[in-house]
């Protein structure tokens, strides 16, 4: 989000070494596109580009990969 400092993220992303992308949303741009008003949030994107699920708060590493195995596999 467009308010998290980068050097916090990139610590966070260290430390708890994240499976998985991490992007900064520096202008807000995609916070606004899919109504994101907290971090942590996961957004799960189809295939066809169209949201599938938002979730808001931290998630286990079993349940993301959980959902990304079924965007996957669609």
């Amino acid at each position: 989000m467009n308010w998290d400092k980068e050097a916090d993220a990139k610590r966070f992303v260290e430390q708890y070494r994240l499976p998985f992308p991490v992007g900064r949303d520096a202008d807000g741009w995609i916070g606004s596109l899919y109504g994101m008003e907290a971090t942590p949030t996961s957004v799960f994107i189809a295939k066809d580009g169209k949201l599938v699920e938002r979730h808001e708060g931290g998630l286990e590493e079993a349940d993301f990969e959980r959902r990304i195995s079924s965007l996957l596999a669609n």
